[in-house]
């Protein structure tokens, strides 16, 4: 799959990151990377179907990699045991309170000077016991008309996205990868995104639920929603400095 976008800064978020380990030696490590996921401009110009309001888009992001290019004839593949691996867990806030967010995972971290060409992540349900995303791996919410929703799930998905330029890093040079993700999108039929409106709050509670095998009769739905995520999903190197 590839995907380029042109984005603005909305906001940063800092979040601590639990645990980082990359598979190269350190004497071959030269430039810096930032890594940082976050709603995209083109959420604002989106719109779901009328009566939809999105508040909350939160995910959970197992582990990242970074795989070289092969193919560039200036990276010796020898001297590095294998691509870069970011090992999470990762739990971000694309959405709050309406308001697309950026959250900055990942800030200057020494990598090999080579060429990179995709990067991988997985959604997995989180295990952190005092998280709200505990047993999810994705939670969105929001109304559908004047009713509040929630669509959860705790399926696990990995999503291989190639750079169309590829991100080469150089010495003493630091270079931004954004993941981004049009949130409104997924809820925009007009847009080839899912239509939630016909929702039903099945058991009466105040709360139109979607998740597998939710009290609603909404589990259809989920499974639409779920299987959309992967389109509105792009990466792509947003900042190169010297």
């Amino acid at each position: 799959m590839k995907k380029s976008a042109t984005i603005t800064r909305i906001a940063i978020l800092s979040m601590v990151l639990a645990f980082i380990f990359i598979s190269c030696d350190k004497d071959e490590m030269k430039g810096g990377l930032s890594l940082k996921f976050e709603a995209t401009q083109s959420t604002l110009k989106s719109t779901p179907a009328d009566n939809i309001v999105i508040e909350r888009f939160v995910i959970n992001i197992g582990e990242i990699e970074l795989e070289f290019d092969d193919n560039d004839p200036m990276f010796e593949t020898d001297s590095i045991a294998s691509d870069i691996d970011l090992e999470g867990p990762f739990e971000v806030d694309l959405m709050k309170n309406g308001d697309p967010l950026s959250t900055t995972i990942v800030q200057n971290v020494e990598l090999p000077q080579a060429a990179y060409d995709e990067i991988e992540f997985k959604f997995r349900e989180s295990e952190n016991p005092i998280s709200e995303m505990l047993g999810k791996s994705i939670l969105v919410e929001g109304t559908i008309g004047e009713t509040p929703f929630v669509f959860w799930t705790d399926e696990e998905i990995e999503v291989d996205i190639e750079f169309e330029k590829g991100v080469f890093l150089e010495e003493a040079e630091m270079a931004i990868i954004t993941v981004s993700f049009d949130v409104m999108n997924l809820f925009n039929p007009a847009a080839g995104g899912i239509d939630i409106s016909s929702a039903t709050d099945g058991n009466d509670n105040g709360i139109i639920e979607i998740y597998p095998e939710d009290p609603d009769g909404n589990e259809d739905l989920a499974d639409q929603l779920w299987d959309k995520l992967e389109d509105i999903i792009e990466a792509f190197e947003d900042q190169y400095d010297n």
